[in-house]
């Protein structure tokens, strides 16, 4: 019997099991940080473990790490929301994803989705047993999603439409002029919005984020997640969050009752500590991802290698169809001559065979080295 390749979510831990079989491998596709957690918010959940491990905590959060995360969406994000009912903490983003989906849908009803985007989206819309509706967008334009674009896919079973900004893979950041119409698209036919910020607090040059749910008409359709993963170097914490208008939110909650309970209470007074305490590391990281990237960006360029401008995020997504091979194929063949790890653009979308995504989450002199390898493995394929 033929095994059929790997795709998705599969093709990719394929890879990383492989690259876990080598000494010397440097990480170049991966979205974890590279940082260690800041030391007080370690400190927080020693305590946390001698005083409060046996305490009961409800499936919506402690309430005061609620409040800390509607006061961080009204810094940061200028949405208002209320934290006894329009906050749900969840066991990170990935949770926190599939939570949206099937708050957002049922089964037979369509999301549109813009592509490339998050691989996992695809997996929560399976367990939905949804459809997707996908959006293709094109280097050419940097990846933006196209509102026209939007309301011609919109069909009868379309009940919600994704924005993830900035993008994963894409890094692109989507502009106020076509969230404004987007907004209005969701308005018309009344489609609840999820929108992704993760990344929020990485930005690039003269680009700005903006939550859908902080513009007019955006915030009474619109689940927002985010985490503390990237912004804190908290991967393994497993700490995010939801938050939008309170009769969407009180279906988030029965499902998160019904598939978790509560997050862990180590890590929500990690994360109390995180967006209560001290700031400058997310400020030393976003620095640093800005000399990265240059690094990443140079390097491509000295190469020959088109990618989309990395306007926020961790990432770059860049062209290699000028090697004649598929991004598996590729990421494959630099995997095991020279023990880098890239990321195949088709596990984020199928139709994306020509794009690997690189990301700069490695000190400076190992992100070198990773590029100076993935320079030889590129002539040793283009001759």
């Amino acid at each position: 019997m033929t095994t059929a390749p790997k795709q998705g979510t599969n093709l990719l831990y394929a890879l990383i099991a492989q690259a876990r079989g080598y000494s010397d491998t440097i990480i170049m596709g991966r979205g974890d940080p590279d940082f260690d957690t800041p030391p007080h918010i370690i400190e927080a959940a020693k305590r946390a473990m001698v005083e409060h491990h046996a305490d009961y905590v409800p499936p919506e959060g402690m309430p005061a790490l609620r409040q800390a995360i509607a006061d961080r969406v009204k810094r940061v994000n200028n949405i208002d929301v209320d934290p006894a009912t329009e906050v749900v903490v969840t066991n990170g983003g990935q949770e926190a994803l599939v939570l949206m989906v099937l708050t957002a849908l049922g089964p037979g009803d369509a999301i549109i989705v813009p592509e490339p985007n998050y691989n996992t989206y695809a997996d929560a819309l399976k367990f939905a047993r949804a459809e997707k509706i996908s959006i293709p967008s094109t280097a050419d334009t940097n990846f933006r999603t196209d509102p026209e674009a939007v309301r011609r896919a919109i069909t009868d079973k379309t009940r919600a439409l994704l924005l993830v900004s900035p993008n994963n893979p894409t890094a692109t950041v989507i502009g106020r002029a076509d969230l404004e119409a987007l907004i209005g698209i969701a308005h018309e036919r009344d489609l609840i919005i999820i929108a992704d910020d993760i990344y929020d607090l990485f930005i690039y040059d003269d680009y700005q984020h903006i939550s859908p749910a902080s513009l007019p008409g955006g915030k009474e359709r619109t689940l927002t997640l985010n985490a503390l993963s990237k912004s804190f170097a908290m991967t393994g914490w497993r700490l995010g969050w939801i938050v939008g208008p309170a009769d969407l939110m009180a279906r988030v909650r029965e499902l998160k009752a019904a598939m978790t309970g509560g997050t862990s209470v180590i890590s929500q007074y990690a994360g109390l500590a995180a967006l209560t305490g001290p700031q400058e590391p997310v400020k030393m990281m976003a620095d640093t991802y800005t000399r990265r990237r240059k690094i990443v960006m140079d390097a491509l360029d000295d190469m020959g290698i088109k990618y989309g401008m990395p306007q926020g995020g961790q990432f770059v997504f860049a062209d290699i169809s000028f090697t004649g091979m598929d991004s598996a194929e590729l990421a494959q063949k630099i995997l095991t001559d020279q023990h880098v790890l890239v990321y195949p653009g088709s596990a984020f979308d199928k139709e994306r065979g020509q794009y690997i995504r690189m990301t700069f989450l490695q000190p400076e002199d190992k992100l070198r080295e990773g590029l100076e390898r993935m320079r030889v493995a590129m002539k040793n394929i283009t001759g």
